[in-house]
């Protein structure tokens, strides 16, 4: 029995230099397929258009305009996280639970300002603003760099006015 065991151990690493000799050295880094990179242009122009009212947040907080606080978390704010998990899903393997729980405390974050005016607490709101926009500054920058949008024909043929109106 003592015999067997060191050439079982050969064999057995006979077979994984075999393995690892045969196998081809260049490991390619995960990269965006373009699919991806379409899905994720889409998404993360409708969290720009979100980021660009952010704003009207922040003043409503100013002015303790609470009913206004609830209304924009609630309406314009209500698919910021269903969009945020939609580009979490497309990203590298290695940067999607990073994303992910920058999500998760950001919609943390809204929660916290919609109590806070639930509350009348300017204070609360006005710091899980702030640590909102840091979070949403944070996931921004796990984005791969999208390429420009070139104009499609679709949308060029809706920016032209037709003749038969003029």
């Amino acid at each position: 029995m003592s015999f067997f065991r060191p050439l079982i151990s050969f064999f057995l690493v006979c077979i994984a230099v075999l393995v690892v000799s045969c196998s081809d050295g260049n490991v390619k880094a995960p990269t965006y397929s373009a699919e991806s990179l379409t899905r994720i242009q889409l998404a993360s122009a409708g969290v720009e258009k979100i980021k660009e009212r952010l704003p009207e947040l922040e003043s409503y907080i100013d002015k303790q305009d609470w009913n206004n606080i609830r209304s924009f978390i609630h309406g314009p704010l209500g698919d910021l996280r269903t969009r945020l998990v939609g580009i979490s899903k497309e990203l590298l393997p290695a940067d999607r639970p990073k994303s992910l729980e920058l999500g998760k405390e950001i919609f943390g974050h809204l929660n916290k300002i919609d109590t806070a005016a639930a509350d009348n607490n300017q204070n609360i709101a006005a710091t899980n603003y702030s640590e909102a926009l840091k979070d949403l500054a944070a996931f921004n920058d796990l984005l791969p760099e999208l390429p420009k949008a070139a104009p499609t024909e679709a949308a060029e043929s809706t920016m032209k006015a037709p003749d038969s109106m003029m």
